[in-house]
C-alpha cells in the first residue's frame, strides 16, 4: 500500500529511480530491436545456421555431446547447444536457430552496461548501453544464428569481473572472470586471439602501473587456473585433431599466396587500412554480415566515436579502462586484418564490447562540456530564449538519430534487399517450406504443422538435397526419397518431384506420375551464389494429387481439350513475375503436342503475351490422359491488372505445323479461334 501511495504521489521519481528507468528503457528498447522480425529478418536460413540445426538434431537423436563439431570447417559448441535446447522446444525452423541469438544479444547489452560501470561509473554504463543498443552491427548479429554472437558476451562479463576483482579484491570475481574467459573459447574462433590481447594489457600495466599490476598476481593466477581448467578439454582436442580445429585458419590467411597474390605484406597493409576505415567510413561488403559497405557506426555515433578516441588517446596513460578499451579493440581487430575480405564483421566481433566504450566516452565528454557551458551561461544570466537550455540534449539526440538510422537501415533497406535474400539462401529455405506444406508436417514458411492429413512423398534430386543444408534441416527426411526411383511401383498417395531444371528429367518424373491426377509443374524459387552474376531458378516442382472438384468449362476446344479456369496471380517468390494460371483437362487421349498462347488485353489491345508448352514444357499435351487436371502457368511480365479493362485471349496451336485449334460448342461446331474471358484475380 505504501508503494502504491508513493507511485500516486510521484515520490519514486528520484534521481536514483530516474537513472534506473533510463537503463530499463534502453534494455527494453534493445530487446525489442533484436526480437522484432526474428525468424523472418533476414529472410532465409544460411547454410552455417542450418548446419547448427543439423548438429543440434544429431545431439537430440543421441549423437552425444561434443567439444568441437567437425562439419562445415569445424565449429565451437556453445551456441549449438543453445540451438539444441531451442529446437527441442520449438521444432525445426529458422526461428529455433535464431532465437538464442536474441537472448544472447540482450544479455550482452546488460553486460556492456556492467563493464562500463565496473571500469568507470553508472553514467558511462548508460552511455555504453545506449551505444550498443542502437548499433546496427549488434542488432543484426542478434537476428541470425551465428555462433559469433556469444564472444562479446563472454568478453564483457570476463572483463567486468576482473574490474570488480581489482576494486574489491574478492576471490569470487577473479574466479568468475576465469569462468567467462574460458567459456569464450567455446564460442567463436576469434577467441584464439584473446591471449595476445591479454598479454598486451598486462604489458601496458607493467609499463604504466607497475606496482599496482604486480599486486594483482594472486587474483590473476586464480583467473588463469580456472580458465585453464575449462580450456583443458578443448586444448586436448586441438592437439589430437589439429586438422579439424585449425583447418579454417589456413584457408583464409592473408599469407596464403592464393589470397595475397604473392605479396603478403602489401595485402596486409591493404587489410589494415580497410580495418581502420570500417568504424566510420566503409564497413563489411558481405550482405550476410552487414548492409553492404555500411560502417560500424552511423554518422551520429561516428562523431561520438571520434571524440571518444581523442579522449582515450589523451588519457591512456592514467585511465586504465580507456587503455584496456583501446588495446583490446586493436588486438581483437587482428582476426579480420590477417584474413581475407577485411573488414569482416564476424571475424572482428571480439571488438564489440570494448569498441562500444569509445563512443560512450565521446558522448559523455560532449554531454559534460555542453552541460558545463549551459551552467556558465545560466550563471551569467543569459536570456532563456537563447536556446542554451537545450544544448545538453545534443548528446542524447545523437543516440536518437542513430536509433532512427539503424531502424531504417535494418528493418527497411536491409530486410527488403534482394542480395540479403540470396546471400541467406532464401530460395532453398522457401523450397523447404513448400515441401513441408505438401507433406503436412514441419515449418511451412509461416507456421508449424504437426501431422499430415493424407500420405505424401517428396522425391528430390540428391544433389539438390546435398547442396543446401537448410533442406535436410528444415525437412523431415522420413518422407523424402531420391531420384531416380528404383521401383516405380512404390510410388503412391500424393507425390511431389523436386528436380534440377537444367537436365532431362522426363523419365524420372513422367513415368511415375499416377493417372488420373491433378498434375502441376511450377518453377521453384531462385538462388544466387556469391559468384553468380544473377539469380537463377534452381528447382522445378511437379506434383500429383487427387483431382479436386472442377467448375463448368470456360471453353471447349477441338479434340476434347477443356479449359476449366483462368486466374491472374501475383508473384509468389522474389524475382518472379505475375502469372496466368490455367486449368485444363481432356476427354480423350491426345497424340499431338500443342502450344498454349495467352494474350493479355487491355481495352481489347494486347499488352502482353506468352506462348509455351504446358507445364513449362514438362507436361506436353501428348502425356495427358482423360481424367487428369493440368495446371498450366504462363508468365506475364510487368502486368498490373486494372479492373474492368482487362481480359484474356487463350488458345492452342499445333507445335509442329502452327495450325490453331478452334473453340467448339456443345455440338462440336466451331464458334471461335480462341477463348475470350475476363481477368479474375486469385485470392492472395
Amino acid at each position: 500500500m505504501k508503494l502504491l501511495a508513493r507511485l500516486r504521489r510521484g515520490d519514486w521519481i528520484t534521481p536514483r529511480w530516474h537513472r534506473r528507468l533510463i537503463v530499463l528503457t534502453l534494455l527494453l528498447l534493445g530487446f525489442g530491436l533484436r526480437l522484432s522480425g526474428i525468424g523472418r529478418i533476414p529472410p532465409g536460413l544460411y547454410r552455417d545456421e542450418a548446419q547448427h540445426g543439423l548438429d543440434a538434431l544429431d545431439v537430440l537423436s543421441g549423437g552425444g555431446l561434443k567439444l568441437y563439431f567437425e562439419a562445415n570447417n569445424g565449429r565451437e559448441p556453445l551456441y549449438i547447444y543453445l540451438v539444441t535446447a531451442s529446437i527441442a522446444l520449438l521444432g525445426r525452423s529458422p526461428l529455433a536457430v535464431r532465437l538464442p541469438a536474441v537472448y544472447v544479444g540482450f544479455l550482452t547489452l546488460a553486460a556492456s552496461y556492467a563493464l562500463a560501470h565496473a571500469f568507470w561509473n553508472r553514467r558511462l554504463g548508460r552511455w555504453t548501453l545506449a551505444t550498443l543498443t542502437v548499433t546496427f552491427w549488434h542488432v543484426h548479429l542478434s537476428h541470425v544464428g551465428f555462433r559469433a554472437i556469444l564472444l562479446p558476451l563472454c568478453t564483457a562479463l570476463a572483463m567486468a569481473q576482473v574490474a570488480h576483482g581489482i576494486r574489491s579484491g574478492k576471490q569470487r570475481h577473479w574466479l568468475a572472470a576465469g569462468l567467462w574467459y574460458g567459456l569464450g573459447w567455446y564460442t567463436y574462433t576469434a577467441a584464439r586471439f584473446t591471449p595476445a590481447a591479454v598479454a598486451a594489457v598486462i604489458l601496458y600495466g607493467l609499463c604504466c602501473h607497475r606496482h599496482e599490476t604486480i599486486r594483482l598476481w594472486r587474483g590473476a593466477l586464480k583467473t588463469a587456473l580456472v580458465a585453464a581448467a575449462i580450456l583443458l578439454p578443448l586444448g586436448i582436442f586441438t592437439v589430437l585433431h589439429p586438422d579439424i580445429a585449425l583447418a579454417r585458419v589456413g584457408q583464409v590467411s592473408v599469407f596464403d599466396p592464393a589470397i595475397s597474390g604473392g605479396h603478403p605484406w602489401r595485402a596486409l597493409l591493404r587489410q589494415g587500412v580497410a580495418t581502420v576505415m570500417m568504424f566510420t567510413i566503409r564497413g563489411d561488403r558481405i550482405w550476410r554480415h552487414n548492409l553492404a559497405w555500411r560502417p560500424v557506426w552511423g554518422p551520429a555515433i561516428a562523431l561520438a566515436f571520434t571524440l571518444g578516441l581523442g579522449v582515450a588517446l589523451a588519457r591512456i596513460r592514467r585511465d586504465v579502462g580507456l587503455a584496456v578499451a583501446l588495446i583490446w579493440t586493436m588486438v581483437m581487430a587482428l582476426p579480420t586484418t590477417l584474413a581475407e575480405d577485411a573488414p569482416h564483421f564476424l571475424r572482428a566481433v571480439g571488438i564489440l564490447p570494448t569498441a562500444a566504450l569509445l563512443p560512450a566516452q565521446g558522448l559523455d565528454w560532449l554531454y559534460e562540456k555542453l552541460s558545463s557551458w549551459r551552467r556558465t551561461a545560466t550563471h551569467r544570466h543569459r536570456p532563456a530564449g537563447s536556446g542554451h537550455l537545450l544544448v545538453p540534449l545534443i548528446a542524447p539526440l545523437l543516440i536518437v538519430f542513430e536509433l532512427a538510422t539503424t531502424a531504417t537501415d535494418y528493418f527497411v533497406h536491409y530486410a527488403q534487399a534482394d542480395p540479403v535474400y540470396h546471400w541467406f539462401e532464401g530460395g532453398p529455405t522457401e523450397l523447404a517450406g513448400t515441401m513441408n506444406a505438401f507433406l503436412g508436417v514441419g515449418w511451412t514458411g509461416r507456421r508449424m504443422q504437426h501431422g499430415p492429413s493424407t500420405p505424401a512423398t517428396v522425391f528430390i534430386d540428391e544433389p539438390l538435397w546435398e547442396s543446401w543444408a537448410s533442406l535436410p534441416f528444415l525437412t523431415d527426411n522420413r518422407s523424402i526419397r531420391f531420384l531416380p526411383v528404383d521401383q516405380p511401383g512404390e510410388t503412391h498417395g500424393r507425390l511431389m518431384f523436386v528436380t534440377w531444371p537444367y537436365r532431362d528429367w522426363h523419365q524420372d518424373v513422367l513415368g511415375y506420375l499416377p493417372h488420373p491426377a491433378y498434375l502441376t509443374v511450377r518453377q521453384g524459387p531462385t538462388a544466387q551464389g556469391d559468384l553468380d552474376p544473377e539469380p537463377f531458378t534452381f528447382a522445378m516442382i511437379t506434383s500429383a494429387e487427387p483431382r479436386p472438384s472442377v467448375p463448368p468449362p470456360l471453353a471447349t476446344f477441338e479434340n476434347g481439350i477443356i479449359l476449366r479456369a483462368a486466374l491472374f496471380r501475383r508473384p509468389s517468390y522474389r524475382n518472379t513475375q505475375p502469372t496466368i494460371w490455367l486449368w485444363w483437362d481432356v476427354s480423350q487421349t491426345l497424340d499431338t503436342d500443342y502450344t498454349v498462347f495467352v494474350h493479355y488485353l487491355r481495352n481489347e489491345e494486347r499488352i502482353a503475351q506468352h506462348d509455351g508448352s504446358p507445364g513449362y514444357g514438362h507436361l506436353p499435351t501428348s502425356s495427358w490422359e482423360p481424367g487428369d487436371l493440368i495446371l498450366d502457368i504462363h508468365p506475364m511480365p510487368n502486368v498490373r491488372p486494372q479492373t474492368g479493362q482487362d481480359s484474356l485471349r487463350i488458345g492452342l496451336y499445333d507445335t509442329q505445323s502452327g495450325k490453331g485449334l478452334t473453340v467448339v460448342d456443345s455440338a462440336g461446331q466451331p464458334i471461335a479461334d480462341a477463348a475470350h474471358i475476363p481477368v479474375i484475380l486469385a485470392e492472395p
